[in-house]
């Protein structure tokens, strides 16, 4: 293995080598304190960085980015483009969409797909099975509870609380601080107040706004 200094993405100056893919072929520049599964595909113009994990059969697309520290679970597709930050942890079989953007210390649960050009806040939580849509917003701290699906386009606050299997739907915007409980719908291009809180199951209509600090316990339309 020839090794080389690469200044990477982040700026930061490092030892590093040039991945060979499974197949033969050249592949992407990793650090040397990388740890990477000889089975991942790592495509040619991606870059890994120092202490960065990589699980069996993960496949990295080309000019994907991935921070100091992050870790890349087992079948995990990383698309084109897109950026995991430092210390992010994707477990098994999740799928990255093109352009997406996964903030630093965010933790994206089993079998997760986040659609193209997402962003997903420095430290929020995905839960398993869940999905985001394209050009979706999850903000700082955000957590976002097994199979729960967030809408394309949905804007999801800081510090909010997303329920298992709850449903927001496309265009939908939460407030910081917001509470959406188990099981919760949230329609096509509602807007939730800032520090809301929706009862589990409870159903808001398409378009409806709820004040911040409001405390929903039934349905609205």
């Amino acid at each position: 293995m020839q090794t080389f200094n690469h200044v990477f993405h982040n700026g930061v100056s490092a030892s590093a080598y040039r991945w060979k893919n499974p197949d033969g072929s050249e592949g992407g520049i990793v650090a040397e304190t990388a740890k990477i599964d000889p089975t991942a595909l790592i495509i040619q113009t991606a870059e890994v960085c120092p202490g960065a994990r990589i699980g069996k059969r993960a496949r990295i697309a080309r000019y994907v980015s991935i921070d100091n520290g992050a870790r890349i679970g087992s079948g995990t597709l990383i698309g084109e483009d897109a950026s995991i930050g430092k210390d992010a942890r994707i477990e098994e079989e999740a799928s990255i969409g093109c352009g997406a953007n996964i903030g630093a210390g965010a933790n994206i649960g089993y079998d997760v797909r986040i659609d193209s050009f997402a962003r997903i806040g420095e430290a929020a939580s995905i839960g398993d099975d869940a999905s985001i849509g394209g050009d979706a917003r999850i903000g700082r701290y955000a957590s976002i509870g097994a199979d729960a699906r967030i809408g394309a386009g949905a804007c999801i606050g800081s510090g909010t609380r997303i329920g298992e299997d709850a449903s927001i739907g496309e265009g939908a915007s939460i407030g910081n601080g917001a509470s959406i409980g188990v099981g919760a719908s949230i329609g096509e291009g509602a807007s939730i107040g800032s520090f809301a809180s929706i009862r589990e199951g409870a159903c808001i209509g398409a378009s409806s706004s709820i004040d911040a600090g409001a405390s929903i316990d039934s349905d609205a339309r």
